[in-house]
């Protein structure tokens, strides 16, 4: 059986499933790193898909997959035309399989370590010797959370338990359930969770981390300079537009400007030598 993957085939916008195009219009697949469930993910960004696919006159197929590892891999295959992927990712993409920068959140990035309410904790360092969960090892967000737990004087590794999860949902359930101590997450991933939850009160938060460059749109270099440029001045215009403001609302996103390869430069030299800081 094929791995599980999530898609949307032909069912954005008004292309038909049956029809054959040739290979100068074949669609694009545009993949999402899967940090919400894939549920999510579809909710989240069929609508930017669908944005995509009316801007371009070409269909547009929204994918992403069940875990971050097999993510990376279609990552690393060069499977997608256009992609949404996190900053340690991104340098990765770029440097090594032709992935362009298109446009990222015009804030950095900072994880939020939360807590449960009633929790007794009221500082990072009170998180000694508990059990501290975040999304996949790999993910930016674990990453923060572990220069967090350093700068406080916490071994991230043998100070606390690491408890790493499918993603930010697994890791603020851990949290709700009382599982685990506390979460490293994201401001956007923690509204989402607490509306599906219904929860009426919040988690608190314990902790900001130091901030990293944002996740970012990138677009493979196949991908003609035309297409390139239409899909910037489509997410760039989504403010400005009835259509834009309701993915941005709905979906908890900050607006996005253009993209320059330097502004990651931090997370390049955080890559090649697993020390510094990630701060741009």
């Amino acid at each position: 059986m094929r791995r599980l993957t999530f898609r949307l085939l032909c069912i954005i916008g008004v292309a038909s499933c049956g029809a054959q195009a040739g290979a100068a219009d074949s669609p694009y697949e545009f993949g999402v790193f899967p940090y919400l469930p894939l549920a999510k993910i579809q909710q989240l960004y069929a609508p930017i898909a669908a944005d995509f696919e009316a801007k371009l006159g070409r269909q547009v197929w929204l994918s992403s997959k069940s875990d971050y590892a097999l993510y990376h891999e279609a990552l690393n295959k060069e499977t997608y035309d256009i992609a949404f992927v996190h900053p340690l990712d991104y340098v990765n993409a770029h440097d090594k399989h032709g992935y362009l920068p298109l446009a990222r959140r015009e804030k950095n990035l900072e994880a939020l370590i939360v807590v449960r309410p009633d929790s007794p904790l009221k500082s990072i360092k009170d998180l000694r010797g508990k059990i501290v969960a975040n999304p996949p090892v790999d993910a930016i967000v674990s990453h923060l959370t572990s220069m967090a737990l350093q700068d406080a004087g916490i071994n991230p590794g043998a100070g606390v338990k690491r408890d790493y999860g499918k993603n930010h949902f697994t890791c603020m359930q851990s949290v709700l359930i009382g599982a685990a101590d506390a979460c490293g997450t994201t401001e956007q991933a923690l509204l989402h969770f607490e509306k599906e939850k219904q929860m009426n009160t919040r988690f608190r938060i314990l902790h900001r981390t130091k901030p990293s460059p944002p996740p970012l749109f990138v677009v493979h270099k196949r991908v003609p300079k035309k297409d390139r440029d239409i899909l910037l001045k489509t997410i760039l215009g989504w403010p400005n537009n009835e259509e834009g403001k309701k993915i941005l609302n709905v979906g908890y996103f900050i607006p996005f400007t253009a993209a320059g390869d330097a502004e990651y430069e931090s997370v390049r030299r955080y890559v090649r030598t697993r020390s510094g800081s990630l701060s741009p």
